[in-house]
């Protein structure tokens, strides 16, 4: 190897390990600060890729299962509502059952429509008052709603309320001080009971649908979020290592540098 006073390769070799040294110090001092494996496009462009793919997909996955649970509260509300009214015409039965008794008077006969007048109002109440975000769901109007539960804008859960109001259920004009009205109140009541009966048995599969839904979006959303972090975030257990191994390189190539600067001086004293 040819020795030289004016060219100190050997110095110029041990910057430039200082150099490399230094930028891969920088590159795993800023994926341990950030957590994040890329921080350069230039470090993985397929990786960035496909964990921002996967990210994108997490928020979408994230959002339906929120939507899922809007839904789930959607329906609780909406059997609250309707166990209301099947609690009031429980009550109407009974009392319309009370009413067909040979010994009753015309004028115990009155008290109890006063009672079953009142309950009927009492039906319209739990029909308005029953709301999700200011929206009445058991009045007939909130019908075929869709629920996003997947990626997809067509991955839907179609959701709806059949009304339960008084006229709706038939049972609006029942009178058991009119003729025959003993006998038709107990007819529309039965087929009331049963028709609201019917509607909770469908609000409880759609409950039941929809928390299947959600288990299904909490499970690949973990997924999805697992798979992200093998492209996206940083390895601390490898990267410490790493670190560690740069700065020993670093004192290395620093130590080597003070060295062979010293060349040419030397040389100088063997002139002397």
């Amino acid at each position: 190897m040819t020795i030289s006073i004016l060219n100190n390769t050997s110095a110029r070799t041990a910057s430039a390990n200082i150099g490399s040294a230094m930028r891969d110090i920088q590159s795993s001092s800023a994926r341990l600060a950030s957590g994040q494996r890329i921080i350069n496009p230039s470090d993985d462009a397929a990786a960035l890729a496909i964990g921002t793919g996967l990210k994108t997909d997490s928020s979408t996955w994230s959002s339906a299962l929120t939507t899922t649970t809007q839904a789930l509260a959607i329906t609780s509300i909406a059997d609250g509502g309707m166990k209301a009214v099947s609690d009031i015409l429980a009550r109407l039965k009974a009392l319309a059952s009370q009413a067909n008794n040979g010994g009753m008077s015309s004028n115990n006969l009155s008290y109890m429509k006063k009672e079953m007048d009142s309950l009927i109002l009492q039906i319209g109440t739990v029909v308005q008052t029953n709301k999700f975000n200011g929206i009445v769901l058991l009045d007939g109007t909130f019908t075929n709603k869709a629920f996003q539960v997947g990626l997809a804008t067509t991955d839907t859960i179609t959701l709806g309320f059949s009304a339960v109001d008084a006229t709706s259920l038939g049972v609006n004009s029942i009178d058991v001080t009119a003729s025959g009205g003993i006998a038709a109140a107990n007819t529309a009541l039965d087929a009331a009971i049963i028709t609201v009966q019917t509607y909770r048995a469908q609000t409880g599969a759609d409950q039941s649908r929809f928390n299947f839904a959600a288990a299904n979006i909490e499970t690949t959303l973990g997924n999805i979020d697992a798979a992200a972090s093998i492209y996206l975030d940083a390895n601390f257990a490898a990267i410490s290592t790493d670190f560690a191994n740069q700065q020993t390189k670093m004192q290395a190539a620093i130590a080597t540098l003070a060295n062979v600067n010293n060349l040419p001086q030397n040389l100088l004293k063997l002139i002397s």
